[in-house]
């Protein structure tokens, strides 16, 4: 059941915008960390840069914990530091 939920929740978020405060684009959602003890996420794996090499998760990678979100949409949003 836990796997179901991963795979459902990285399904939704992985390839989307993630936008910083200031309404900067970090970079997309290319993987997660999932705590099964607690059943959440515990960090997104955000890959910065632009185009193809970004889109396949090639570009530099950056550890964003899940308590930095404000709101997750189209895009997801995160807090001010």
């Amino acid at each position: 059941m836990e796997g179901e939920l991963f795979m459902k929740i990285f399904d939704e978020l992985r390839g989307k915008e993630v936008i910083d405060a200031n309404g900067n684009t970090d970079g997309n959602i290319s993987d997660l960390e999932w705590n099964p003890q607690a059943n959440k996420v515990e960090f997104l794996i955000v890959t910065e840069g632009r185009g193809p090499s970004a889109a396949i998760g090639r570009g530099e990678k950056r550890i964003i914990p899940y308590e930095k979100i404000h709101s997750i949409g189209d895009k997801v949003l995160l807090k001010r530091s």
